[in-house]
Parts: C-alpha cells; structure tokens; sequence
C-alpha cells in the first residue's frame, strides 16, 4: 500500500527531498498553501519523473478544489484528486462539476481560468459581519 502525504511539504526543496527518498508512493502537494498552479504544475511534473503518484491536497472552497482539479487534468498521469466528502454548502457554490463524480471521473469545463464566474451574491450570507 503506497503511503500519501505532501500537503504540508512546504517548499522545492523540501519537495526535492521527498522524491529522492523512497517513502512516499502519493505525493500532494496544495495548491492554496504555497506556491499555487505555476510552483505547482512543477512539482507535479518533477513527481510523475519520480515514479510516484500526484494527487493534489485540497480541502476547503469549491475555488482551490476546481484549481487542484484543473491541474491534476492538466499534468496528466495516473493521479487522483481528493475531494472532501464532508457537507461544505459554500464550497459546493463553486465546485461546478467536481460534485458530479460519474464512476470515479468528472468533467471540467474547458472555458477560460477554473471555467466559472462565481455568483458573490449568492454566497452573501457566509460573509463575516
């Protein structure tokens, strides 16, 4: 059984580090905690090298999920994207298609940036007064 981790792998070099040891079978990097798509695509690439698994870490807003999901489909490969199964109202908002897991696939939207404009208003009542 592979072990997965990286979510907290905060730097290239620590990710560096990583790939050369063999540990890790599922590597994750997060895409909202440091570095975003562009450090990230990197990272991603420099894993499938190493003979490892990617499976971008994200757990939050629709947003960050949509960007991991667009990256994962971008790098290619045979990695998986986490998703939270865990209720979120607000991140379900954005999530798009991501809800939409038909026999362990999902679609994306080939529109510019994540493929969607979010609706502010309708998230309204989640802000903070």
């Amino acid at each position: 059984m592979p072990i997965a981790a990286g979510e907290n792998v905060s730097s290239i070099a620590d990710f560096k580090q990583v790939l050369a040891e063999d540990v890790l079978g599922v590597v994750q990097p997060d895409v909202a905690k440091w570095g975003g798509l562009s450090v990230c695509a990197g990272v991603a690439r420099d894993i499938l090298k190493a003979g490892k698994t990617f499976c971008p870490h994200y757990l939050g807003g629709g947003i960050g999920l949509l960007a991991s999901a667009h990256l994962l489909a971008g790098i290619g490969g045979d990695g998986w994207l986490e998703v939270d199964a865990n209720d979120n109202l607000l991140r379900d908002q954005f999530c798009g298609l991501v809800a939409n897991v038909s026999e362990g696939t999902i679609v994306l939207n080939e529109d510019r940036g994540l493929g969607i404009v979010p609706d502010l208003a309708s998230i309204e009542r989640y802000r903070g007064g």
